[in-house]
């Protein structure tokens, strides 16, 4: 048996509890390549009121993508001049930017959120918008900076390529601590915004706008740009930071053998439908949710003003020798939120293994874990107690770490083999490994 050791991540903010970030807005422009099906005078969730251009302006869907561009005329826009569903006290708003072709233009393109953000192409009154945004272009095709447009300041750093822009609006009344694009526990004044471009943060706790507003609509509007330039959206997720339902105070990893063990604790739930578990490996894009598996559920505790602690054991760690965990908070009502993400490595040993497999005895089918040390080329066969081969599981170039095949007792033809003992045997290079089995009908 291995002896697995995990770098341990506890998270414990100081306003006792862990980020579980409503989502009340997403839209990453995949679903279709109709402009239309993005924005309805009276929109879904996930949909602005309108979107459009004027002039020699025009908006469009490219390559999963909302694309502004400007070859004469004046303005193009998205806006959503409805209340979200929520309307938080707190927000995180991030969105993945793109700019090319034009020149120099102050306050190209402005991010708008407020009670009243103006409908169309309309410039919002400062006294209904409780924060701005501004995009700067620069002489240089593809490069942009960031303007603190409220305070006339520009951003330190110039950037190029696609970048993802995180705001942090705080108007809960009081500090707000959140989790940085960094990994990084940060905290944002009463009344005041965080922008960072990437993991960068360009302006940390300048002044809002109207902090009478609200922060229930926003509005993307390019008006003061230069003829030929194209700046592209994508990947907006609007989560609200407000004071969440559900106090997280722990999230922890533990291993077990050949397994990890989650604990986390609540201090409070509120309709606390429970916690999908979800893991994913390092070297894909932690913020694409395409790629988190879910590997279980939870039961929450609907509603307590107690503590509950948790756990879930990750039987299966497959495929790689570290990962990423989180926790899907879910509500009653179908709403959810993200726990911050845990990281854990698992040091392993330089030997490959073969595990026994499990059930066994097996009836009709059992999992067969094994583990490789370095990438290889890799064969199970069943073999009868005479020797003789009954069929292959696996024949294939595999990665580093642990991995399951299954075996329903059927033969290489398909048909159904007897009861009795069976030997499987791993052969991994040089290594090779035979265990039995036990079928039993």
């Amino acid at each position: 048996m291995k002896n697995f050791i995990a770098l341990i991540l506890l998270i414990v903010l100081n306003i006792n509890c862990i980020s579980l970030a409503q989502t009340i807005f997403t839209q990453d422009f995949d679903s279709s390549s109709i402009l239309s099906n993005y924005f309805n005078s009276s929109p879904t969730t996930n949909q602005f009121r309108a979107i459009s251009a004027n002039g020699g302006a025009s908006v469009d869907i490219v390559s999963n993508a909302l694309q502004m561009a400007k070859n004469t005329g004046t303005t193009a826009y998205a806006e959503r001049n409805v209340d979200f569903s929520t309307v938080p006290t707190g927000m995180v708003f991030k969105f993945d930017l793109t700019v090319s072709g034009g020149a120099a233009a102050t306050s190209a393109m402005i991010i708008y959120v407020g009670g009243d953000i103006s409908n169309s192409s309309a410039i919002p009154s400062n006294s209904n918008v409780y924060a701005r945004l501004a995009i700067n272009t620069t002489s240089t095709s593809g490069e942009f900076v960031v303007r603190d447009i409220t305070n006339t300041t520009n951003g330190a750093n110039t950037y190029s390529g696609t970048k993802t822009i995180t705001w942090v609006l705080n108007n809960t009344g009081a500090s707000k601590n959140y989790t940085g694009p960094d990994a990084s526990t940060e905290s944002v004044a009463n009344d005041a915004a965080d922008i960072w471009v990437g993991t960068t943060k360009e302006f940390n706790d300048i002044s809002i706008q109207t902090a009478s507003q609200t922060l229930a609509r926003f509005k993307f509007l390019a008006s003061s740009w230069e003829n030929n330039t194209t700046i592209t959206i994508d990947n907006i997720v609007i989560q609200n930071e407000s004071v969440l339902p559900v106090e997280l105070t722990s999230f922890s990893a533990v291993p077990n053998a050949n397994s990890v063990q989650l604990n986390w604790q609540t201090a409070t739930e509120f309709n606390n439908y429970g916690f999908e578990v979800e893991r994913k490996i390092p070297d894909q894009v932690l913020n694409n949710n395409l790629e988190w598996m879910k590997i279980g559920f939870v039961p929450g505790h609907g509603n307590s003003n107690t503590s509950h602690e948790y756990s879930f054991i990750d039987k299966n760690p497959v495929d790689a020798t570290s990962f990423y965990y989180r926790l899907k908070q879910i509500d009653v009502d179908g709403k959810y939120e993200y726990s911050d993400a845990l990281f854990i490595k698992l040091n392993v040993s330089d030997k490959a293994e073969l595990l026994q497999n499990s059930p066994n005895p097996f009836n009709p089918s059992t999992s067969i874990k094994f583990y490789i040390p370095f990438q290889s080329d890799v064969k199970i066969k069943v073999y009868d107690l005479l020797g003789r081969e009954v069929t292959t599981l696996i024949n294939k170039n595999v990665s580093e770490g642990y991995h399951i095949v299954f075996w329903n007792g059927s033969d290489k033809y398909g048909e159904e083999v007897a009861s009795g003992i069976y030997l499987y045997r791993l052969t991994a290079g040089s290594f090779v490994e035979t265990k039995k089995m036990i079928l039993m009908k």
